[in-house]
């Protein structure tokens, strides 16, 4: 069962939509055949039973029976075949053309299922659609009525109609490609740029070794957050947290222990926060957090796990030794700025490291 091609088309949807105008076309042959009913009655009446029956009932009969079947094989079956509809379409024309022998040039109609296969954007489907076509403009000559009212040469006109068709609508094929491989090609150089430009956007706001936040981007979250604190009344605090003794890990143990130590200290920390909250690395060992929606001492409590987490850190690359923190926490005040906000946090900070490091101080 055909379901969807590499373009992403919906069969079951054109399926119905090419049904759909089988139906136009019945319709139309319909409309037709009552005119031709009704300048019967008028010029020729002893002759209205017989062209009610073998122009208007058996050929509409048999043309409801097509869309019916096709009907019923893709609304009930589920089975959305382009040749059954290709070759339903040639039928439905086939019927048209067999019951007006004399009208001249009918036979361009099969042109029309042809015309119909372009929807699938396949030149295997338009061929094979050809090939109905061709085939059932040679049966249509074998009929009598049909012999009668025209010529070899007509036959071949037709013929070579057919196959000006197929060239033309190859042709379109061969375009409409062309254009989706063109939009396929831009939507992907589209994707590229997308991918390249999130990952330059994130290379901006995120330090690279711990990936938090970077100095950058907190500066503009701290201000927006203030900015939010003082119009809305939210609660706000930011937390200063620096490694104690850091240059004495770097001297004893190297950098690139150093950075490890680093890593860890910033996983323990994006650990113990919520996703209200928004951690930074602030520069070199000194980190930051600001945290929102809270009172103090919510805030107290989330940054003193933080602080004991960290202590209990393992660190086998240093013989097992231990690293601590030392933060600064301060409750926001309207009456501050945003510089007043992070100095006075600052100064808490130093107090702790002053007054021997590895705790917290907050007011």
């Amino acid at each position: 069962m055909e379901n969807h091609n590499g373009s992403r088309m919906n069969y079951k949807l054109w399926s119905e939509k090419i049904l759909y105008f089988y139906w136009v076309m019945v319709i139309v042959s319909i409309i037709g055949q009552i005119i031709g009913l009704i300048v019967t009655v008028y010029y020729n009446p002893e002759y209205v039973g017989g062209f009610l029956v073998k122009q208007l009932v058996l050929p509409t009969g048999i043309q409801l029976i097509i869309i019916l079947v096709c009907l019923y094989i893709i609304k009930v079956k589920q089975v959305y075949s382009s040749k059954v509809l290709t070759m339903a379409g040639t039928l439905v024309a086939l019927v048209i053309i067999l019951i007006h022998p004399n009208v001249q040039g009918l036979q361009v109609i099969l042109l029309l299922p042809m015309a119909v296969s372009l929807i699938y954007f396949d030149k295997r489907k338009l061929r094979f659609s050809l090939t109905i076509n061709l085939f059932a403009l040679t049966i249509i000559y074998l009929f009598p009525s049909i012999r009668m009212a025209a010529t070899e040469y007509d036959y071949i006109s037709y013929l070579f109609a057919l196959l000006a068709g197929y060239f033309i609508y190859s042709a379109v094929l061969q375009r409409g490609n062309e254009v989706l491989q063109t939009l396929r090609q831009s939507s992907e150089k589209e994707k590229e740029l997308i991918v390249k430009s999130t990952m330059m956007e994130r290379m901006s706001k995120i330090d690279a070794l711990t990936d938090l936040y970077n100095h950058k981007t907190f500066q503009e979250y701290l201000d927006h957050l203030v900015g939010q604190s003082k119009n809305y009344n939210m609660p706000l605090q930011l937390a200063i947290i620096d490694i104690d003794n850091f240059k004495n890990i770097n001297d004893t143990y190297g950098h690139n222990i150093g950075d490890l130590v680093l890593k860890r200290v910033a996983d323990a920390i994006r650990e113990r926060v919520t996703e209200e909250d928004i951690v930074a690395r602030y520069g070199g060992e000194e980190f930051t957090i600001i945290l929102t929606n809270k009172n103090i001492e919510t805030a107290y409590h989330t940054v003193e796990a933080i602080r004991i987490h960290v202590e209990n850190l393992q660190h086998a690359e240093m013989e097992n030794g231990k690293v601590t923190i030392s933060i600064g926490l301060k409750n926001y005040h309207h009456n501050l700025t945003k510089v007043e906000f992070f100095q006075q946090t600052d100064a808490l900070l130093y107090q702790a490291k002053r007054s021997g490091k590895n705790k917290v101080i907050y007011e």
